[in-house]
């Protein structure tokens, strides 16, 4: 459901922030089952690819914050003007986003721990990864099931234009035109990892 006064000019804008938002979540899922695999393998007790999970948590400190949570944050911030009521009822975006950083330097810093041969009990190192990856798959499943049909159905056409003016756009460093090469071993695991599931399950 749209909300009321919505042209298409006003359609189109939301449409295309919509659309970006969304794939941006489907790259970020994809980056966290890259996690869940190195995860098996930790454990099974075997030793994980740290090159990866360092790859992994450098990408989710950094890209996310500077681009796709920013983006939701305009929609949060025209939905609490539009209906502060509808916008409670999905929590404080703005604080999930905080708890997601945090969670996400906490995951850095394990990983950081563990290449500088600092000791770090496995359990705990279980925990962290597990902690992040279970926030992040219920963040953003709350965010398509709920809040973005929310902002579908409240924003008018001169939000959505006004959110458009003030969206700051970047490539994305993993799944971008070209890949940063501080995430091409990510990127090549993660096209791998996809390849052999798409082989499974064929």
């Amino acid at each position: 459901m749209l909300a009321a006064g919505l042209g298409d000019r006003g359609a189109q804008i939301m449409v295309e922030i919509l659309r970006r938002l969304r794939k941006e979540h489907r790259n970020i899922a994809r980056v966290v089952n890259a996690l869940e695999h190195q995860l098996s393998i930790f454990d099974r007790g075997e030793q994980p690819d740290y090159d990866v999970l360092a790859a992994a948590a450098e990408y989710f400190t950094g890209f996310p914050d500077r681009c796709h949570h920013p983006k939701e944050g305009l929609l949060f911030g025209k939905l609490k003007k539009k209906d502060p009521v509808a916008a409670a009822s999905n929590g404080n975006l703005d604080v999930e986003h905080d708890e997601i950083a945090g969670l996400a330097r906490h995951f850095r810093e394990a990983v950081e721990n563990v290449l500088e041969d600092v000791e770090v009990p496995r359990g705990a190192f279980d925990a962290v990864l597990r902690q992040f990856i279970s926030k992040q798959r219920r963040h953003m499943e709350m965010e398509e099931q709920h809040f973005f049909p929310l902002a579908l159905k409240v924003l008018s056409e001169e939000d959505w234009a006004e959110i458009d003016r003030q969206v700051i756009e970047e490539d994305d460093p993993l799944f971008g035109h070209e890949a940063s090469k501080e995430f091409e071993g990510l990127l090549r695991n993660i096209l791998n990892w996809e390849e052999e599931d798409e082989a499974e399950e064929r």
